[in-house]
Formats: C-alpha cells, structure tokens, sequence
C-alpha cells in the first residue's frame, strides 16, 4: 500500500520570504529589459548618425564631382528665398514693411501726401457746453389765469409770435370792460361837446357850457386811453377776444421748458415756458493762471464735446477779469455758431484755443507718428512697401483746414476738407510731395513688429 500524501504547511514568515524573493526575480527583470531597450536605441541612434554623415560626405563628393547638380541645388535654394508673398501676409526686410494689396485694403490705409501747412499750437482748456444766456425767453402770463388750451409741447420749434397756450382769465375781461365803458363814455362826450359847439357858434347857448363839454371830452378821451394802456399792458400781444388770453413766443427757438397743463391755474409769475434759440452756444472753459497772458479776445477755438465725434469751431469772446481764488483760474466763453442739434448744453468738452500759429515747409498728420524702438518714425511709401523713416518732429498743433487725402485736393466732386485736423512739423526726415500713411498707421507698426520679432526667433 501507497503511503498517504503528506501535506506541506508553511508558516506565515516562510510565505512572506517567497513573496519578496519573487518580487526582487520581477523588478531584475524590468530593469534587464530597460537596459537592452536603452542599449538598442544608442545603436540605432550612433548607426543614423554614421549614416546622415555619409550622407552629407557623399553630397560633398558629389558637390565636388558633378557642378550641374551644384547649380541646381543653388538655384532652387534661391527660388524658395525669393518665393512670391502669400497673400494677406506682410513681410518685413529690415525697415521696409511689404503688404498685400488685400491686406492693405482691409486694414483701411488712409494714404495722405506730406507738404507746407500752418501749424497752430494750441492750449487745451476744459469746459462745459451752454445755452446761449443773450438768447433765452421766459414766457410768463401777465395776468392770472387758467389753461384752457395748450397747443406746444417740450421740444418744439416756434417762432416768433406763435401762440403757445390759451388762458381763461377774469382780470383780463374786467379790464376789457373798463375799456369798452371807457370808449362809451368818450363817444357820448364827443357827441355833446359836438352838440354844444353848434349852439355856441350860433349864439344860442352860453361859451361855460361849450367849453364844460370840450373839458368833458378831453377827460373822457384820456380814460379811454388809460384803460387801453392799463389791458395792453396786461396782455400784451397775448389779448383776444372775450376772457382768452394767450400765451405767444417771444422769440425764435426751442422750447426747453414746460410747465402747464390744462386746467392748471397760473399766477402772473409763473414761469410757463422757456424758449431758447440754439443757433449759438456757450462753451465756459476753465482757464488757469498760467496760460491767462497767452489767451485773447478773438483766438480761434476747436472745440469737442464727449460723445461728438466731430469738432465744432469758435472764436473766444470773453475772458474773465476776476481770477477765482480757490482754484486760481478765470473762466472765458468760447461762442460757436450753428454747432448742430448734437451740442446739447451740460455736456463736458474740451477746447483748443490756438495761442500761436506758424507756417512749416512739411507738416504731417499727428496719426502719422508712431514710436518704433525709442524712435518717432513715419510709414513712407516706398514703390510697392513702406519705409519706417525716423523724422524730427517740430512743432505739433491744429491745422485750420486738414491735409489733402485721397481722393481730395481741390477737385471737382472731391469732399470738403475736414476742420482742425491735428498736424507735426517734420523737421527732417520726410521731403514735401511724398506719400505716407495717416489713419491706421499704427497697424504698420504692428506688422514690423511680428515680422522683426519672427526674424530674432
């Protein structure tokens, strides 16, 4: 008979020793497998490197060997270097900048032509835009009175003598009917005095009565003027028949003021409308002490408001005499004529009175200059690029009629110039007659940037 199997037990410490010597086999493993992996690759590695320097020796021998496949290297060399530009792209060669016709439409160049301009240096005051204070009516009922009809609303034009409102008013009918007592009572003495005259000049009745009618005449003749004057005064132009009273415009304008309705009782000084002619406005700036000895009467002034896009000019027509002791500066009044309906009063703005003008041989527009490394340069035109000229700035300031730009220059269809157009003398570095970027020039800047930027990397 077989003997039974014998059954193997092993304690816990035993287990454990085969559990880490079986783990130490697994990690020799790993690490064995990396090192022919790591091994392999350096070979493969020496063995392309032997093989791309045979490759270059052998282009060298066959360099020296064969000129035509030379020739034909260097020619193709040379056509990948002066391949045509991409459209939409800019390249850049040191300081001239080359755009595509695509890319220079759609960044809207404003092309503009350098020459002689007057340059107006210019002071820039702070101000508020006004009412004209010379051209505002306060329309007031003379008499009180209640609205019986309104007929202009806030913001509606009127002109002069135009009926604003109607008024049901009883002092206006009691004087109305003293004046008609008062005409009354002058008819009836003219017809005596005219009774009595007869009979005087016939010897009929005694000269006292004559003379007593003649008085009675006289006195009834000026009660009735009195009580003219007295509802003339009271109504004005305003008077209409029976107890209306109306309400006219004093003056040209725009009513910006409205308080009645209808039904509302008035009292003789309620300010019921306000009219104001906006043809001209106020500018009020702030001018401080240490440009008072340069500002005058009479300067011309470019003035804009926040919000307007465009400029309006003026002229100063008042500086104060009496500086402000707080803020140690004296306040002066720029008039602008027929600004249009934007210039509302109450909006901040700014103005540019013009303190000194001269004339320079070559003035640019101020859009035109643009800093590029430390230095004030101008994109010329230069064939089919742009050329980034550094210039000598003079003078900068506001020129009264804008340069020439394309499509201007005084020919038939072309648009009006604009007005005050900021401008720099150039002292040197762009000549008069050539052609530069204005608007957008800062778009240039940028591509040279990229481009010189890409070249360093």
């Amino acid at each position: 008979m077989s003997a039974p199997p014998r059954k193997i037990e092993l304690s816990p410490k035993v287990i454990a020793a085969i559990a880490a010597a079986v783990l130490a086999l697994v990690v020799a493993a790993v690490a064995v497998t990396v090192r022919v992996e790591h091994g392999r690759h350096g070979h493969d590695r020496e063995a392309g490197h032997e093989e791309h320097d045979g490759h270059q020796h052998g282009e060298k021998e066959g360099a020296h060997g064969d000129d035509h496949d030379g020739d034909h290297d260097h020619d193709n060399d040379h056509a990948e270097k002066h391949a045509p530009d991409e459209p939409g792209e800019a390249h850049a060669h040191g300081d001239r900048l080359k755009l595509s016709p695509a890319m220079i439409h759609n960044a809207g160049l404003e092309m503009l032509t350098a020459g002689p301009g007057n340059v107006a240096v210019t002071v820039t005051l702070p101000g508020e835009v006004a009412l004209n204070a010379e051209a505002i009516a306060h329309v007031t009922p003379r008499v009180p009175g209640t609205a019986r009809e309104v007929k202009k609303q806030l913001g509606d034009t009127v002109t002069r003598g135009e009926v604003l409102a109607v008024l049901d008013s009883r002092e206006l009918a009691e004087l109305q009917r003293e004046l008609l007592a008062a005409k009354e009572r002058l008819s009836l003495a003219e017809a005596s005095f005219t009774r009595h005259e007869a009979l005087w000049k016939e010897r009929i009745s005694a000269e006292k009565e004559y003379l007593a009618a003649r008085q009675a005449v006289a006195e009834a003749r000026i009660e009735h003027r009195s009580a003219a004057q007295k509802l003339s005064a009271a109504a004005g132009s305003g008077a209409g028949k029976g107890t209306g009273y109306a309400l006219v415009a004093p003056i040209d304008g725009t009513i910006i003021e409205k308080h009645i309705a209808i039904g509302e009782v008035l009292k003789e000084d309620t300010q019921v409308f306000v009219i104001a002619d906006l043809s001209t406005i106020w500018v009020n700036v702030t001018v401080y002490a240490k440009d008072l000895s340069r500002a005058r009467i009479g300067q011309t002034a470019w003035v804009k408001a926040e919000g307007i896009e465009q400029s309006a000019q003026g002229t100063l027509a008042y500086l104060g005499q009496v500086v402000d002791e707080q803020s140690r500066s004296a306040v002066a009044r720029v008039v602008l004529e027929s600004p249009g309906a934007a210039w509302r009063p109450g909006l901040f703005a700014t103005a540019d009175i013009a303190v000194e003008e001269a004339a320079a041989p070559v003035v640019v527009s101020d859009e035109a200059i643009q800093r590029v490394e430390g230095k004030d340069v101008v994109f010329v035109e230069e064939g089919d690029a742009f050329e980034a000229r550094p210039v000598k700035i003079g003078r900068r300031g506001t020129s009264g009629v804008a340069l020439d730009a394309e499509g201007a220059g005084g020919r038939p269809g072309a648009p009006e110039p604009r007005r005050a157009a900021p401008v720099v003398e150039i002292e040197a570095g762009v000549a008069a007659g050539e052609r530069y970027v204005g608007k957008n020039s800062f778009i240039l800047k940028a591509e040279l940037g990229k481009s010189e930027a890409g070249h360093q990397h």
